[in-house]
């Protein structure tokens, strides 16, 4: 029977191109990160010294972090499609997703994903590293598909 636990060797990243929104596994990726946050207001009201309540007013954005080998020719601009600073105004969202190799599920999708940035390093005796931060609107697991309730408010 194969092992249920997620590993880092079944993992890999799928960066879908924006353009034209076909996926690509990134190879020189050894670590990701990703994070939901909901915002909870404790609720205080006169003659109680404790919070009657806490309600969610909001979700946070999700924030992804990406870590790997840097390949020459492969620079952020090209493996993770982080734009030029000419191209920020027509930049178009893109989405990642985690894939298992094993059970051939898709464990995490990110939606409507922009790169933020990146850092690099490079020492003496050691191969040249870069992180990716990108941050998306929604975030869905292989149990769960997160969106809003129909009738939600929109830009458009």
């Amino acid at each position: 029977m194969p092992a249920k636990t997620m590993t880092g060797a079944r993992a890999q990243l799928i960066v879908a191109d924006p353009t034209t929104n076909t996926g690509k596994v990134v190879g020189i990726f050894n670590n990701i990160s990703w994070g939901l946050a909901y915002d909870a207001q404790p609720i205080y009201v006169l003659g109680r010294y404790s919070p009657a309540e806490t309600v969610y007013t909001a979700q946070e954005a999700v924030n992804v972090s990406a870590t790997g080998f840097r390949a020459v020719d492969a620079g952020p601009h090209v493996s993770a499609k982080v734009p030029n600073l000419a191209d920020l105004m027509n930049h178009e969202y893109m989405e990642l997703a985690v894939f298992d190799r094993q059970s051939n599920q898709q464990i995490c999708k990110i939606h409507s994903v922009r790169p933020t940035g990146y850092s690099t390093s490079l020492a003496a005796r050691g191969v040249q590293e870069v992180t990716i931060n990108f941050i998306g609107l929604l975030v869905d697991d292989e149990s769960t598909e997160n969106a809003e309730l129909p009738g939600a408010s929109d830009l458009g």
